[in-house]
């Protein structure tokens, strides 16, 4: 039942993400400035914090990374970023 918390976060998460863009956005002045702050926090978030967690377990290795999923995975990322520019 783990699932559910981190689906209700995800809910919750892009819910209010769409309304405080928007905000930032109009206190910035530009969108750009603020996708510029929402890409320094999927760095944060999406790189530094999967790093330290294989690190943790002694998995931060190119072992286990494969050309398929790496590229879907890629992907999925890129499409998220690009519909963050969109909003």
């Amino acid at each position: 039942m783990l699932w559910v918390a981190f689906a209700f976060g995800a809910a919750l998460s892009w819910g209010v993400y769409g309304a405080m863009l928007h905000n930032g956005q109009m206190k910035l002045g530009n969108p750009l400035r603020a996708l510029l702050c929402v890409g320094v926090a999927y760095f944060l978030i999406g790189v530094l914090v999967p790093v330290g967690g294989l690190w943790s377990q002694g998995q931060l290795s190119f072992q286990g990374f494969n050309f398929a999923g790496t590229t879907t995975a890629t992907v999925a990322g890129a499409l998220g970023a690009i519909g963050a520019a969109c909003i």
